[in-house]
């Protein structure tokens, strides 16, 4: 400490530039002996005075070259100490910082200055300090999960080291407990003959209609050996817990609870308790030979116990794991399936078919439409044809209401209407509402034909992927709602030009594979230009509107309508020759002619004018077809208007 004290008072006395040699001598030889001291000792000693001894260096550099703009080179020092440091080292490493530039401290034309650096010096290094020391503790946590992961993975029995951290691996661990029955018999083999016994047994309690009873589950004996009798010492170390010991037998071998060959003299027998300190079993040996176990073998049986109770409260819980764990699996791979779509009825069907994964049930999806809810797909039967539904009235219109998920596990006295439609055999029902940024979606519903058939573990399973679901519903909604905008008309609903030409490419390349003949119509509202000077813009909008309806009635399922520009229309009408377009041409003029549209101001009635072209007769590019079919318009609108013209009629 001396050293540095001497380094830094000669740094005040300007001795970097006056004596430059043996200042730098001085402070050289410092900091290589505080370095050795400070990393011998793995670091634990002399921190803050290490690294003070390499700020002094520096600080004699800043000073013997009258480097003044080199002073911010503490900060990087500081932060650099930070990543390295805790706190307890960092923050005392910068007063002494501060330290270095005590003689332009006191100087009045820099005093401002210096106090200004002085605290962003010090700002700086508690701020490092905290954040890097937050986050040590975090790696530290990370690290001691993975130690406790690494200590578990190395108690799981043996497995093929390639196959951890994937499906294989864990598949083992399950492979591995599936063989309770030779565990138990290996151990059973152990204890007898650790303890000289003539025959070692485990017996398992079972409750009947005439009171607890219990079986042989595994013997050193053969098959047929020991013969359960019931009752005797076996049924009372069951009843008590506790375990029995009888060095003597003089009375009837029957009062054992079992009866082998060779007769039995000395009886040991130990409760088999897991860590709940459910009672599993009772372990049993016997001898031919009077006071035949001693205390010291006593208590081996009984710790042979402990680990017996250790194999069968695996051999227990294991269906449990493996359920968790194919319910875990079921979830990852059905919600990936939930987000590989944007289209809502693929979406439905994949939540449908991954709910019936994880649990034995019926589904149905209902999707919010204003205040109906309209069933998209379900797994169940239902009555009738109708989709749409109002739930007010049901037991499922309470999650509705409430916002959150029902699960109602015995539905037996439940008198009231379940769902909206008739269903058969409800006897309980789960309930999720599909909620997404606070808004509802849609339900999920879940019914079976028995009680009690969902557990926690699969409720919870089903909230999450529902939660995906309602998640995987709104994206799908809102690319349905930009899908609308970008390929319909605002005004009409209908498709929009772009589309029309796409349609159109679409339907002409299907007609070089079939050969069928199709139909365009391209129809213009007569005088649309008086009606907008006339009564307004509002009405030609009204008259748009409702010609754009008209026309979605005249024509067929088939048939593509699109807003072809202004107050042109375009109807693409595949599989159709001249003849039947001009049947579907005239009765959309004549479906128009007689309807009457009625705005704010007056009642209003149009007539159309439509061209029709037909390929190949007429056309046999998408190019030619357009044309062709507007040369008919044009000749429709310029010879009285109101009628339907074919192509084939006027091109000579």
């Amino acid at each position: 400490m001396l050293c540095l004290v001497l380094t830094w008072a000669g740094l005040l006395r300007d001795f970097p530039a006056a004596r430059p040699v043996l200042w730098f001598s001085f402070s050289t030889a410092t900091a290589i002996a505080y370095s050795i001291l400070h990393f011998t000792s793995k670091r634990k000693k002399a921190s803050v005075e290490f690294l003070f001894s390499i700020a002094l260096l520096f600080a004699g550099i800043i000073n013997a070259l009258n480097l003044i703009w080199l002073k911010p080179v503490y900060f990087p020092l500081l932060i650099s100490a930070s990543v390295f440091y805790s706190w307890q080292t960092v923050v005392p490493l910068s007063f002494l910082v501060i330290l270095l530039r005590l003689k332009a401290l006191f100087m009045n034309e820099t005093f401002v200055a210096e106090i200004a650096f002085s605290s962003s010096l010090l700002l700086t290094a508690v701020l490092s300090s905290v954040i890097f020391d937050r986050f040590r503790k975090g790696k530290g946590k990370d690290y001691t999960a993975l130690k406790t992961i690494r200590h578990a993975a190395a108690a799981m029995p043996e497995t093929n080291t390639e196959a951890i951290g994937n499906n294989e691996a864990v598949a083992d661990y399950f492979t591995s407990m599936l063989k309770p029955d030779e565990e138990i018999k290996e151990l059973l083999l152990t204890i007898k003959q650790a303890v000289f016994a003539d025959s070692v047994n485990l017996f398992t309690p079972y409750q009947s209609a005439s009171g607890g009873e219990f079986s042989l589950r595994c013997s050193t004996e053969e098959k047929g050996d020991i013969i359960v009798t019931g009752k005797g010492i076996i049924a009372e170390c069951l009843k008590n817990k506790k375990t029995f010991y009888s060095g003597e037998i003089n009375k009837s071998i029957s009062e054992i609870g079992y009866i082998k060959n060779k007769k039995v003299l000395s009886i040991l027998a130990a409760p088999v308790r897991d860590g709940y300190a459910l009672l599993t079993g009772v372990l049993t040996a016997d001898s031919s030979i009077y006071h035949a176990f001693n205390e010291p073998v006593r208590n081996a049986v009984q710790m042979f116990a402990a680990h017996l109770a250790r194999i069968m409260e695996r051999e227990r819980i294991y269906p449990k794991l493996k359920r968790d764990y194919n319910g875990l699996k079921i979830l990852n791979e059905e919600s990936s399936k939930l987000v590989s779509s944007l289209n809502l009825n693929v979406i439905a069907e994949k939540l449908c078919e991954g709910a019936e994964k994880l649990a034995s049930l019926h589904a149905f999806l209902f999707i919010a439409s204003g205040k109906q809810f309209e069933l998209i797909h379900h797994t169940g039967s239902i009555s009738g044809n109708k989709t749409s539904f109002d739930l007010k009235g049901t037991f499922i219109n309470i999650a509705v209401e409430n916002r959150l998920p029902i699960y109602m596990a015995d539905m037996k006295d439940y008198r009231a209407s379940v769902l909206p439609f008739s269903a058969e055999n409800i006897r309980s029902i789960f309930v999720i509402p599909l909620i997404y940024e606070s808004k509802l979606l849609g339900l999920f519903v879940m019914s079976s034909e028995k009680a009690h058939f969902l557990d926690t573990f699969q409720t919870e399973l089903l909230k999450v992927m529902c939660n995906q679901a309602a998640t995987s519903i709104a994206n799908a909604k809102l690319h349905a709602e930009i899908e609308k905008l970008a390929t319909t008309d605002g005004l009409t609903g209908l498709f929009n030009h772009r589309v029309f030409q796409e349609k159109l490419s679409e339907e002409l390349k299907k007609l070089s594979r079939y050969s069928e003949p199709s139909s365009l119509l391209l129809a213009d509202i007569d005088f649309f230009k008086k009606i907008n000077d006339t009564y307004g813009h509002p009405s030609g909008d009204l008259v748009l509107k409702e010609v754009s309806k008209i026309i979605r009635e005249a024509i067929r399922d088939i048939d593509i309508p699109a807003r072809y520009g202004g107050e042109e229309f375009a109807a693409i009408l595949p599989r159709t020759d001249s003849k039947g377009a001009m049947d579907i041409a005239e009765r959309l003029r004549k479906a128009v002619m007689d309807a009457s549209f009625s705005s704010d101001t007056s009642s209003l009635r149009v007539t159309l004018s439509i061209g029709i072209a037909t390929t190949p007769s007429d056309a046999k590019t998408k190019e030619e077809l357009i044309e062709k079919a507007d040369q008919a318009l044009y000749y429709a609108k310029h010879n009285g208007r109101n009628r339907s013209v074919l192509w084939s009629e006027i091109k000579n």
